[in-house]
C-alpha cells in the first residue's frame, strides 16, 4: 500500500515538474521572440550626392622650340664639266668661177632673150654645204650649172649639165645656186633676163 501512494506521488511530482518545465521553457522563448525582433535594424539606402565636376586645369602654353640659327650659304664652286672635243670639220673650198653663155649643155640650148655683153654681177652668194655623205668619204668633185637671171636678179629653171662624180654634189649645189641674187642686166634702161653657167667645185683641206 505504500508503495502504490509512493509510485503515485512519484508520477504527480514528475507531471508537475513537467507542466512547470514545459512553461518556463514557452516563457523564454517568447521573452528570445521579443528580442530578437526589438533588434532588427533597418538599413536605408541614402542617395549618394553627385561627384562635383573635375577643375579643369589651365592650359599651358607649350613652349615653342627656337629656331635654329641661319646657316650662311655656302657659294656653289662652279663645276668642271669637261666636253668632248668636237672634231673639226674641214671648210670645203669651193671654187665658183662665173661663166656666162659658154661650156656644155644638155639638149637643146634656150633662145637667148637678150645678148650677152658684160658678166651679171652677183650681190648675194650662199655657198653650198658639202654633202655628208661625200665628206664622210672624202670624195671631192664639181657641179656645172645652168640657170636663167630674172630681171628682179633671182635665179630660176637652175639644172646640172655636169657632175663629177655623179650622184654626190648635184643636190647641194641646186640648192645654192637658187638662193644667189643677181643684179640684173639692163638694156635700154629695162632690167631683161639672161642665161648663165657656174661651176661650183667641192675640195677639202
Amino acid at each position: 500500500m505504500r508503495f502504490l501512494l509512493a509510485a503515485l506521488i512519484a508520477v504527480v511530482v514528475n507531471m508537475a515538474l513537467f507542466l512547470l518545465l514545459d512553461r518556463m521553457l514557452s516563457e523564454k522563448a517568447i521573452q528570445v521572440d521579443k528580442l530578437v525582433s526589438s533588434e532588427i535594424i533597418e538599413f536605408v539606402r541614402l542617395k549618394s550626392e553627385p561627384e562635383p565636376p573635375p577643375q579643369q586645369e589651365p592650359e599651358q602654353m607649350e613652349e615653342l622650340p627656337e629656331p635654329p640659327p641661319a646657316v650662311p650659304e655656302t657659294p656653289l664652286q662652279p663645276l668642271a664639266v669637261d666636253r668632248p672635243e668636237l672634231a673639226e670639220w674641214q671648210i670645203p673650198e669651193l671654187d665658183i668661177p662665173l661663166q656666162i653663155g659658154s661650156g656644155p649643155y644638155i639638149g637643146v640650148r634656150p633662145e637667148m632673150p637678150t645678148t650677152l655683153a658684160a658678166e651679171p654681177v652677183p650681190r648675194m652668194r650662199f655657198p653650198p654645204r658639202y654633202p655628208q655623205r661625200a665628206l664622210m668619204r672624202h670624195v671631192e668633185g664639181k657641179v656645172v650649172l645652168r640657170f636663167t637671171i630674172n630681171p628682179d636678179g633671182s635665179v630660176s629653171d637652175a639644172e646640172v649639165i655636169e657632175a663629177e662624180p655623179a650622184g654626190y654634189f648635184e643636190q647641194s649645189a641646186l640648192r645654192a645656186i637658187s638662193r644667189w641674187q643677181f643684179h640684173p642686166k639692163v638694156v635700154d634702161g629695162k632690167a631683161v633676163s639672161r642665161v648663165a653657167t657656174q661651176t661650183i667645185s667641192y675640195r677639202l683641206n
